[in-house]
């Protein structure tokens, strides 16, 4: 009877322990589905996500240390060096992250949430009054991850680097022209004397990525052309390997000079196929992706998803757009007219609400952040209007002459080739629409895709008709290396041949303009032209989207973007 006794105590104790557990798990899982639905709810409406956040969240504790963040790619970069001209966005996200540095580091940075430039690996800089002189002191605890410090000698190399002209580099190059010398000041101090005034010369002379010179120092500027891999940076985290075809590992450096990184590695792992990702995504085979807008709207209602994935969609100024190019080299695009037909012919809001399915996705007007002070206001998109386009054809002389349903002109058939990355099923989907849209005012589009290396060769060769792109974007820009006519040839970013004496003038008036509302002024007028003459279809805009697994904690949303150097894993949920 008292063995029975026991047992049927025993019992109960047990069942309460159970019951205990039961309710402390319920209210831990309720406590992070409420933290879930907080951070999609703030992501959404772009508020910064700290306000809901338990301490947990906040700050890591003890033991937190640790866990991989698998990250996919839609590309493979072509290279691991940031300076070089084929460097593309999946480059500076492995290098740089999304808003500083992961492997290169830069002297001066962007508060993230007061978007005002700071010191970082200088403790300070100073900019004369005619700013003729900008100067800068370095920290004098940074060194690279190799051991050896950060020293001016590295900051010179950098400079004189980029601006070798045999170093393919000429897209960054060209933000230095205006620096006439750079000067050792003392072990700690570099100053650069400038030939005039550049307002955005402090933006560029304190982000340059630093890079070690008992490194990467050349005698022959082809060698460092052809260094791709292998990167040696001041970062947070270490170049481990690249898995060509596969992934590239970064792992976390612990002799890092400033706070080091919670997690042990990040992983970009390179899936080109959109509805591959988004499986490996709920498998949980990678943990981080920029969705497609379609995707990213479809799946943030999906209750089963979100469970697992924090949504998060916000306007950041590196947002940029996405643009059809119309190459001015060929006879189809050199007249201004043929250009502003093809975008009235565009239904670009059908883009931006049917194949993005992105409610918050706009049509730009022009190249700068549609939230910043550089873009005109006034401006409004050029509407979707096929009657326009026709007429705007037929002034231009193209006219189908021996009704066969292609216009023609100087016996050439309206006929080109539309330059896309092959497999992406977004740019896919707008290429098919140009195609059909373009038949309705009688042009033919050949749909022309490669893969992503050969696709920025030939276009950096110009060797395209029409190209469809994305630009990411910045806080403030200068407008030169994408569109000053010196950028045409010599590997500059001038991709389409835009060259119009008024815009190089009020782009190069505006680099000699201190005073932000008289500059802006300028760039007003510049935008107007470019809306005038369409060198560009500017396609939409739209605020970054992001899925993230749901045991990645301290995911705040600043006004620069995400930082993903400040998450961690807590320890109970690490999976690596």
């Amino acid at each position: 009877m008292n063995g029975s006794s026991k047992r049927w105590q025993m019992a109960i104790m047990a069942s309460l322990v159970v019951l205990i557990v039961l309710q402390v798990w319920t209210m831990i899982q309720s406590d992070r589905l409420y933290l879930q639905l907080n951070r999609i709810a703030d992501s959404l409406s772009g508020v910064t996500m700290t306000s809901s956040q338990s301490d947990e969240t906040k700050q890591a504790m003890e033991g937190d240390e640790g866990d991989w963040l698998i990250w996919r790619l839609s590309a493979e970069p072509a290279t691991l060096n940031e300076l070089h001209a084929s460097a593309g966005m999946a480059t500076r996200w492995i290098v740089s992250g999304e808003v500083g540095g992961n492997i290169f580091e830069t002297l001066l940075q962007y508060n993230k949430d007061t978007l005002e430039l700071e010191p970082f690996l200088a403790e300070s800089f100073h900019v004369s009054p005619d700013g003729l002189e900008i100067t800068f002191t370095l920290r004098d605890d940074v060194h690279f991850s190799d051991g050896r410090p950060l020293t001016v000698d590295d900051v010179l190399f950098t400079y004189e680097t980029i601006a070798n002209p045999k170093v393919d580099a000429a897209d960054l190059a060209s933000y230095l022209t205006d620096v006439k010398e750079a000067i050792r000041v003392d072990g700690h101090t570099v100053k650069f004397l400038m030939k005039q005034p550049y307002w955005y010369s402090l933006v560029t002379l304190g982000g340059l990525p630093i890079y070690p010179k008992h490194i990467y120092q050349f005698e022959d500027p082809e060698t460092f052309n052809k260094q791709i891999s292998d990167p040696v940076g001041s970062g947070p985290f270490v170049f481990d390997r690249w898995d060509v075809g596969s992934q590239v590992i970064l792992k976390r450096n612990d002799n890092y000079w400033g706070p080091r990184a919670k997690l042990d590695r990040i992983v970009y792992k390179f899936i080109t196929n959109d509805k591959a990702a988004i499986q490996s995504m709920r498998e949980g085979q990678i943990d981080y992706m920029r969705p497609l807008p379609d995707q990213f709207t479809e799946l943030s209602q999906d209750t089963e998803f979100t469970k697992e994935v924090q949504c998060l969609s916000y306007w950041y100024p590196a947002t940029g757009f996405f643009w059809i190019g119309w190459n001015q080299a060929r006879p189809f695009f050199a007249d201004q007219r043929v250009r502003l037909a093809m975008t009235h012919a565009i239904d670009r809001e059908t883009i931006c609400k049917k194949l993005l399915n992105s409610p918050d996705a706009k049509v730009p007007t022009g190249p700068f952040y549609i939230y910043g002070p550089q873009s005109n206001p006034d401006i409004k998109p050029w509407p979707f209007d096929p009657d326009r386009a026709r007429q705007l054809l037929d002034e231009a002389g193209w006219i189908d002459t021996n009704r066969d349903g292609i216009r023609d002109k100087n016996s050439i058939a309206f006929r080109f080739k539309f330059m896309i990355v092959g497999g992406t099923y977004l740019h896919e989907q707008i290429a098919k629409l140009v195609k059909d849209q373009a038949a309705k005012i009688g042009i033919q589009v050949d749909i022309d895709p490669y893969e992503w290396s050969i696709f920025i060769q030939r276009v950096q060769e110009r060797n395209f008709d029409a190209v469809n792109m994305a630009w990411g974007g910045t806080i403030e820009s200068d407008p030169y290396q994408l569109w000053h006519s010196s950028q045409i040839g010599n590997h500059g970013s001038n991709y389409c041949g835009f060259n119009v004496p008024e815009a190089d003038r009020l782009i190069e008036e505006a680099r000699r303009t201190l005073d932000p509302t008289a500059r802006n002024k300028l760039y007003h007028q510049f935008h107007q032209i470019i809306h005038d003459l369409q060198p560009y279809t500017f396609v939409y805009t739209r605020p970054g989207q992001r899925f993230l697994h749901g045991r990645f904690s301290n995911v705040v949303i600043h006004k620069a973007g995400l930082d993903e150097r400040e998450w961690f894993v807590p320890a109970r949920l690490q999976k690596y």
